[in-house]
């Protein structure tokens, strides 16, 4: 009988290896599977309307945490042609649900594609972890609006292009296309060739904006909407603060308007005190001859008073005014000597109703005809007796 082959012990480890290598692939299969569940992209979704972008987004992994939100016009993310924005999804909007709570966004459509044509928002959220940013649902949405009307205010040349990058503004986000006709239609305001003047008081975080000689409010909003911030207000002595008259609160966001031409305006409310001659002026009670609780002192008419200056408001975004048209190579070029008659019978200016007659001689006129009234009566009704 032939002698068995001795088999080696060495024979019999690869078998083993190979069983010990195959439980630790399952092992690290099973680890990185539950990885992959537990890492997870940000949800949300997107929408576009002629008042804006709004939206949510929340990031799973993470699901009380406030996270950023990218905004990317005309274009995908990496286009060289689209113009990015990035936001924070921390609001809770009015009747919010669900995630969108605490987890929302909002934003306002860029001026300068407000024309009438169809243009795509992208929306991405950014995720916390470093996973893949991922695109919201509804993403790209679409919007196609009309430009904003001029309705009242003035408009004001912006002098250079240095002024212009000095004031912060957009010519993406807050220049609007406007008809040569509706630009020459809007009154002629002082001309801005300097930087803006912010300013806060000591012990006081209100922010004021120095401008023609008023002092105007500023609210936190509006700050950042022309892209500043409280840094960026210089400190200003009370009393020389409270010397200034106190003009219209700055604008909720900055509207800037251009015709056929290269000239860039802001659409700005009209600074008035009291003896203005310009048409865009409402009539404004003299403070000198207005006592401290809003009586009139003296002939003025309007019992309605305040110490600080009136003024017209500026463009706004009514859905039912008139539109401003397309601009067109006919149309007649803006001047700055346009004529400024046309803010003169505003409707929607701060204009107060004012009456010739006091209180005591309407009712004096009042009692009067009421006696009239009776004796007429008493003569037209039969006799009791």
């Amino acid at each position: 009988m032939p002698p068995v082959p001795h088999r080696s012990e060495p024979s019999r480890r690869p078998a083993a290896l190979t069983c010990l290598l195959g439980l630790v692939a399952l092992t690290t299969t099973v680890a990185l599977a539950s990885t992959d569940a537990r890492a997870a992209g940000p949800i949300g979704e997107v929408i576009a309307a002629c008042d804006g972008v709004s939206g949510w987004s929340v990031d799973p992994d993470a699901p009380d945490a406030v996270i950023d939100v990218h905004l990317y016009f005309d274009g995908p993310a990496g286009d060289p042609g689209a113009v990015g924005l990035a936001l924070t999804a921390g609001l809770s909007p009015p009747g919010c649900r669900g995630q969108a709570c605490g987890h929302s966004f909002s934003a306002a459509l860029p001026l300068s594609r407000l024309d009438g044509q169809s243009h795509p928002v992208y929306a991405y959220g950014i995720d916390i972890s470093g996973d893949p940013n991922q695109d919201l649902s509804a993403s790209p949405a679409a919007y196609a609006c009309p430009p904003l009307p001029i309705v009242t205010g003035v408009r004001r040349h912006i002098a250079n292009p240095a002024t212009l990058d000095a004031w912060r503004h957009s010519i993406f986000y807050d220049l609007m296309k406007v008809s040569d006709l509706a630009l020459a239609a809007a009154p002629v305001g002082p001309v801005i060739d300097a930087p803006p003047a912010f300013v806060t008081a000591e012990g006081d975080a209100s922010i004021w904006l120095l401008d023609q000689g008023f002092r105007r409010p500023v609210g936190e909003g509006a700050l950042a909407a022309w892209r500043f911030t409280p840094a960026d207000a210089a400190p200003i002595a009370d009393a020389a603060l409270a010397a200034l008259p106190e003009g219209t609160p700055l604008p909720p966001r900055p509207i800037l308007v251009q015709g056929s031409g290269a000239a860039v305006f802001l659409v700005d409310d009209r600074q008035c005190l009291f003896g203005d001659p310009d048409p865009a002026c409402p009539q404004v009670p003299d403070p000198e001859t207005t006592s401290g609780d809003g009586s009139s002192t003296g002939d003025s008419a309007d019992s309605d008073t305040t110490d600080s200056p009136t003024s017209t408001s500026t463009a706004a975004a009514d859905e039912s005014a008139t539109n401003a048209s397309e601009p067109t190579d006919s149309e007649p070029a803006a001047t700055d000597s346009a004529t400024t008659s046309a803010a003169a019978e505003d409707p929607g200016c701060g204009c107060h109703a004012s009456s010739s007659l006091s209180s005591s001689t309407v009712g004096a006129w009042a009692l009067t005809l009421l006696l009239v009234r009776r004796r007429r009566r008493a003569r037209t009704r039969p006799h009791d007796r």
